[in-house]
């Protein structure tokens, strides 16, 4: 009885151990989705139309916030404005490797992605056909 006792502890302690967490400051590297059968990387399409965007941030933070930064983006602040306030209500939940971002009035109902960190990137695969998103860590 010990040794299964201790055999749970420590699968249980190993799970602990590797678990990944998105919490951090990241930035949009793509955002791979498929239209009609063709891919195509709407960050880059973002990016060409507007390349201060490269400078703007997500903080995904311990008490459970997720936010968008542009304030040092250099972007016209009414354009800022508008990204931030879209972002200043959502949340983020993690169980597993699925990370869930919603409303904070709604914290379980939003969109659902699988993700995985590797070193200083983070990927995000949408369980619904939001396509891939794939971030670096700053």
């Amino acid at each position: 009885m010990k040794k299964i006792i201790f055999f749970l502890v420590a699968m249980l302690a190993i799970n602990i151990c590797t678990a990944q967490s998105p919490v951090g400051k990241w930035k949009v590297v793509s955002h791979v989705s498929e239209f009609q059968g063709k891919k195509f990387d709407s960050h880059k399409a973002l990016l060409q139309q507007r390349p201060c965007v490269a400078k703007v941030f997500y903080e995904i933070n311990t008490d459970g916030t997720y936010r968008l930064n542009a304030a040092a983006s250099g972007c016209e602040d009414r354009y800022n404005k508008i990204q931030e306030k879209l972002h200043s209500e959502e949340v983020w939940n993690v169980k597993g490797n699925i990370i869930t971002i919603g409303n904070k009035k709604a914290p379980t109902v939003g969109q659902t992605y699988t993700f995985t960190v590797s070193g200083n990137k983070m990927t995000w695969v949408g369980a619904e056909g939001q396509g891939t998103i794939t971030y670096q860590k700053l």
